[in-house]
């Protein structure tokens, strides 16, 4: 009497079913969406260092002015002084129309 080997069973596949891959990349699971990055927020205003003596109106002289152009009020459109002066460490204030806020 000669003894068959076993046969392996027959695999049955239904409709609709989701069938995983075999192996070792069954067993890594998939990694999940990176979140968005969050923009960065707006850098924040420059406050006022000045004070219109004519008005009052708070203000910030123009960076890219050139020293010898002329800086007016926002407010009330007076002439405040020359640009140069304003950016100095100690600004002559007997040339300007304005005077610093103190912080």
């Amino acid at each position: 009497m000669t003894t068959e080997p076993r046969r392996r069973p027959i695999l049955h596949l239904k409709l609709g079913a989701v069938t995983r891959p075999l192996g070792p990349a069954a067993l890594v699971k998939p990694a999940k969406p990176a979140k968005p990055a969050k923009p960065a927020p707006p850098p924040p205003q420059p406050a006022p260092t000045w004070k219109c003596r004519p008005c009052g109106a708070a203000f910030t002289p123009p960076v890219e002015a050139a020293d010898d152009d002329a800086v007016r009020c926002p407010a009330c459109n007076a002439k405040l002084g020359p640009a140069g002066e304003f950016r100095q460490a100690t600004p002559n204030l007997e040339r300007l129309r304005a005077r610093p806020i103190k912080r």
